[in-house]
């Protein structure tokens, strides 16, 4: 597996960089740049269109969603089913998750070393992982905890948290298999976590006309590397998601300042930095951070992404879905369950029907020209990362061309929670894949 260690940051004039050389002249000249490097049509075929469809319930969008009895019953006869059926890939399975699970939360010291105890109590674990993931939400739930709930989990329903969580270890213990049968080391799902790897993955690896993140500065150890730039910047952590210290910062040439008024802004977090005082800001954040130039949506579109969920068992990437995740007014983050969202039209690149009832359908109709493009690059990004089951691509379509924001794999893009397990032949044909194409491995 290459890795890719490079990083250059923008100089420090600040003029923005000339993409005019990399770039067609209009949003159809890149789309169809990009198209030239596609192989044609893979994108024509999803495995599941529908996938992020969750029509016919009046809280398909929240929490709620997966928070039925009848989705109790679908999910944990899934988990005990499987656990119980398939007794050795579930431990297998399981183990490599959750000795992926200590890499990702506590650094690869600690990784290196668990390598042990987590093999003493995945037997333990196989049994007990529903009953302590109620446990874990329950203990969220109450007030003085509700707090650390990132935003993407707010708000919550207790077995809907659960039941997403058990999906979640589910799913994993299948991948889990797949990765311990590949022979995948357990650390590599947290390196690849990294937006610094997938910044330097897609500068590497894109087509002409489509194009990564522009990073001005990253923060380590409480250290900051790069410039603050008189411009408006994205500020966001070099692993953690769902919401988490993602701001958008706009800048103020009149006053030298930058105006923080995100949604997401707690109440105790300054609406104002001087560069001075953002950088102390930010190097006292507790985590690693990352300062990308903010993109724009190209008009008409709101701000918003592509979600592309591809799926990869045999050696050969397969798209499973696309959808359009437009975001909360004030707001630059996808990273809610609750959004206006809407399935995508393969054949003629338009946006589709909206996934809730309470939508007015307003963008059902638009164009996305580089849609074909966005998806046919994804699969072919896939092929060069084959060790990942799943893969779901964010991506910013703007004025220049797409910008791919990084792809999640840990989870990947925290799709689980939708038709999946709503249909249990939708887990039956996963599982039974990926056990049939990884049984035959030494």
């Amino acid at each position: 597996m290459q890795m890719f260690t490079k990083l250059e940051f923008l100089p420090d004039d600040w003029s923005q960089p000339d993409r005019a050389n990399a770039q067609s002249e209009s949003l159809r000249d890149a789309a169809t740049a990009s198209a030239d490097h596609a192989q044609p049509a893979r994108h024509r075929s999803p495995l599941w269109p529908d996938y992020f469809a969750r029509r016919g319930q009046p809280d398909a969008t929240s929490w709620h969603y997966q928070g039925y009895w009848s989705d109790c019953r679908n999910v944990w006869h899934a988990y005990y089913a499987f656990m119980l059926g398939h007794p050795w890939i579930a431990f297998l399975g399981l183990r490599q998750f959750f000795q992926t699970l200590v890499y990702r939360l506590f650094g690869e010291t600690v990784g290196d070393r668990s390598s042990l105890i987590v093999t003493l109590l995945t037997p333990v674990l196989v049994l007990l992982t529903p009953v302590l993931a109620l446990l874990a939400v329950c203990i969220a739930s109450i007030p003085a905890c509700k707090r650390l709930v990132p935003p993407l989990f707010q708000p919550f329903t207790v077995m809907g948290w659960t039941n997403y969580c058990i999906m979640l270890a589910l799913v994993f213990t299948l991948h889990g298999y797949r990765q311990q049968r590949c022979r995948m080391h357990p650390a590599l799902p947290m390196r690849h976590s990294s937006k610094l790897f997938w910044n330097e993955f897609f500068t590497a690896e894109l087509p002409a006309g489509q194009f990564s993140t522009h990073i001005y500065a990253v923060c380590r150890g409480g250290v900051l590397q790069g410039q603050l730039p008189p411009h408006d910047i994205l500020i966001k952590p070099v692993a953690a998601g769902a919401g988490h210290h993602l701001r958008s910062l706009r800048w103020d040439a009149a006053h030298a300042i930058y105006r923080n008024n995100d949604i997401e802004r707690p109440a105790h977090e300054p609406v104002r930095f001087t560069p001075t005082a953002l950088e102390a800001h930010l190097c006292a954040a507790g985590v690693d951070m990352l300062v990308e130039r903010l993109e724009s949506t190209r008009a008409p579109l709101p701000v918003s992404t592509f979600r592309i969920l591809t799926l990869c068992i045999d050696g050969k990437a397969e798209l499973i879905c696309a959808a359009f995740l437009p975001a909360p007014t004030g707001s630059v983050s996808t990273a809610y369950f609750d959004l206006d969202a809407y399935l995508v039209d393969y054949e003629r690149n338009t946006i589709g029907a909206p996934l809730a009832s309470r939508s007015t359908a307003q963008l059902t109709g638009l164009a996305i020209p580089e849609l074909a493009g966005i998806i046919d690059t994804c699969l072919q990004l896939h092929d060069k990362l084959t060790e990942h089951v799943e893969i779901s691509w964010d991506v910013l379509p703007t004025a220049q061309g797409p910008v791919f924001l990084e792809g999640n794999v840990f989870p990947p893009g925290c799709d689980y929670k939708l038709t999946l397990f709503k249909d249990p032949a939708n887990f039956r044909y996963l599982r039974d894949r990926i056990i049939a194409a990884n049984r035959g491995r030494t």
